[in-house]
């Protein structure tokens, strides 16, 4: 009997496996893609609302194009190129969810940066979208004597919803760049954290094409051969990959099918690649109330210093410290959601995400 029983269960474990790759549609990864600028004083307030609608989800991606109300010095032909998607005037702060229109306020998918509910109500309605594409998240392996990346964004679609117009974009994103943000809360602020920042393209711009194998499940790959430029920091940066359908000539049919995100560089050096910069753990992570720092080498009394910032850029709290000894701190006033914990060391930086449950 029992072994009619495991039987049972080994054929109903492989029927799962069989039926998980034949499914023909998957969950969907909502991209969000924000405009803002270091001129736009109701950004901020912007990114916070966008923070407290995501808070919770882990099938959203977001990242910012610094173009729509002005330039700054992270405004690139990028972020430039993609105010297409305003079909009209630009504004900031401004939002699009799978580059869809949702809005009938606006003519095209960037719409402003609502409240909360709003924002709330346009997720739901990017994910009731149902999508036959499955990106996977790009595996990446980076040399930091070198600052060559290298890996593979794969992925596969249910069935042939795709054509010469699907187009796949791989884009280099950075966190924690330093500059100055005007904030009509809180005064213009000369040390705000940038996040989630669109550095550069490693496809085109405007995405590849797509080169699918239909006799291997429609599955698709491609191969990252990429130098990051020298003034990125490698520790702060992410990759993210995005399969869309392009059309030049109507923004409004331009809906990214899914989109995946690579974890931070540092976590993804290749076999004896060495980290040039200094070592950081921090724990427990997710955490509820107290969290520890501690650092691999020995510093002198307040030679490191630590800086909490939320996900729109603020700084929340800054300590200096002594590398000789674990640092603490509470994070039990703070909400749910992602932040970023940066330490400051005479050997470098190093950063991490920290969730607070």
């Amino acid at each position: 009997m029992k072994k009619i029983l495991f039987i049972l269960i080994a054929l109903t474990i492989v029927a799962t496996a069989f039926a998980q790759d034949d499914k023909q549609t998957f969950t969907r990864k909502i991209l969000i893609e924000q405009f803002t600028g270091a001129d736009c004083g109701w950004c901020p307030s912007g990114a916070d609302r966008i923070a407290t609608a995501i808070t919770g989800n882990s099938n959203v991606l977001w990242i910012k194009y610094h173009a729509g109300y002005g330039t700054d010095f992270l405004t690139n032909d990028i972020a430039t190129a993609m105010t297409r998607f305003y079909g009209g005037n630009t504004f900031a702060p401004a939002v699009m969810f799978d580059r869809t229109h949702f809005s009938a306020a606006n003519p095209a998918p960037v719409m402003s940066i609502g409240q909360v509910s709003e924002i709330r109500q346009y997720l739901a309605q990017a994910k009731a979208v149902a999508t036959t594409c499955k990106v996977y998240t790009p595996e990446v392996s980076y040399n930091p004597a070198t600052r060559h990346l290298s890996g593979t964004v794969s992925g596969r679609f249910g069935d042939n919803s795709f054509g010469d117009s699907t187009r796949l974009i791989v884009f280099v994103i950075e966190d924690s760049l330093i500059g100055r943000q005007s904030d009509y809360n809180n005064g213009t602020q000369y040390s705000f954290v940038h996040m989630g920042t669109v550095r550069s393209a490693i496809t085109d711009m405007w995405g590849d094409p797509l080169t699918v194998d239909v006799d291997n499940n429609n599955s698709f790959s491609y191969t990252i051969d990429y130098t990051l430029p020298a003034d990125y920091v490698y520790k702060n940066c992410r990759i993210a990959a995005l399969v869309y359908h392009y059309d030049p000539s109507d923004v409004n049919n331009c809906p990214v099918l899914n989109a995946a995100m690579s974890d931070y560089l540092y976590q993804s050096l290749g076999i004896g690649e060495v980290d040039e910069s200094c070592t950081m753990r921090l724990f427990p992570n997710p955490a509820h109330d107290i969290v520890t720092v501690e650092l691999a080498s020995d510093y002198s009394a307040a030679a490191c210093q630590m800086t909490l910032i939320d996900a729109s850029g603020r700084q929340l709290m800054q300590r200096s410290f002594a590398g000789t000894a674990a640092c603490q701190f509470s994070i039990a006033s703070l909400p749910a959601g992602i932040y970023l914990l940066r330490v400051t060391t005479p050997d470098g930086i190093a950063t991490r995400q920290l969730m607070k449950r």
